[in-house]
């Protein structure tokens, strides 16, 4: 069985660097995934456009923007970032009862992606942003926006009664249990201290341009975390292997993590015109 010292401050700050390393790596990637993925899509109607480490301008006129190319450039990035976490989704679940460390990542890659989706929709709606202009192009009325937000909100639910067992088998990465004795510890150490400290991160990373998503996003995933925190409060007490854990930092992802962050904040600080 585990000693009691796993308990410990010391292990407690490993497995938050652990985690935000693994959340800073699946946000920026599931960020500049729905980016891309708007540039290269503009590209294929030869939209013109300038982009940075935050934000993409458009250089279109209003008469060249067509129904086709609204839907595409709009839609496709939600369409990858949510296909993305249902593959880190189904992809975590598969080696959920593997010790690896390194599943954080996927975990985290699911509930950002999920999150950017549903969160995106409801942002989208309200401030009429990025995804918006897709169901405007479509003539949605006040109430189909308003049932597309409901979709959102509702997704968040979801994803939150989802997550939350996959949420458990995380903590086989460090506890062979976890009970009431040890689950405060491991929900603030792997999900709730993590959240806080990279949501903070990222939006340093985006100074001095945080765009509105960014800004609002978080709450939704701060309810899916909150959401996720009562329900595995209720579970009874979960046995994992018997093998004896180490409480170790886990390097890769902390050192990419530590890239990421420099090198796409230096390559993309000046902004970049597309020419297509």
């Amino acid at each position: 069985m585990v000693a009691d010292n796993t308990l410990s401050r010391k292990n407690f700050w490993i497995m938050v660097v652990n985690s935000t390393a693994a959340f800073i790596i699946s946000y920026l990637f599931i960020f500049y995934l729905n980016h891309f993925s708007i540039i290269f899509s503009a590209g294929m109607f030869e939209h013109s456009i300038s982009f940075d480490f935050s934000r993409i301008v458009y250089h279109v006129a209003p008469s060249e923007w067509t129904p086709d190319s609204v839907k595409v450039i709009f839609g496709t990035g939600p369409l990858l970032v949510f296909i993305t976490g249902l593959l880190a989704f189904l992809a975590y679940s598969s080696m959920s009862e593997d010790a690896e460390k390194v599943k954080i990542l996927l975990l985290w890659i699911s509930l950002n992606a999920l999150n950017f989706v549903f969160s995106g929709i409801i942002i989208g709606i309200i401030f009429k942003i990025r995804i918006a202009h897709l169901f405007l192009w479509m003539y949605f009325n006040d109430s189909q926006l308003l049932m597309m937000a409901m979709l959102g909100f509702f997704g968040i639910l979801i994803t939150s009664l989802i997550m939350a067992k996959r949420i458990v088998f995380s903590a086989n990465s460090y506890f062979n249990k976890l009970d009431e004795n040890n689950y405060p510890f491991f929900i603030l150490a792997q999900m709730i201290v993590p959240f806080i400290i990279g949501t903070v991160l990222v939006l340093i990373f985006f100074l001095p341009q945080i765009q509105i998503t960014e800004t609002y996003i978080w709450i939704g995933l701060a309810m899916v975390i909150i959401i996720s925190s009562i329900l595995i409060s209720k579970m009874d007490a979960v046995y994992f292997d018997e093998d004896i854990k180490e409480t170790t930092f886990s390097w890769p992802l902390i050192s990419i993590a530590v890239f990421l962050f420099f090198a796409l904040r230096i390559v993309f600080n000046n902004e970049i015109l597309m020419n297509w």
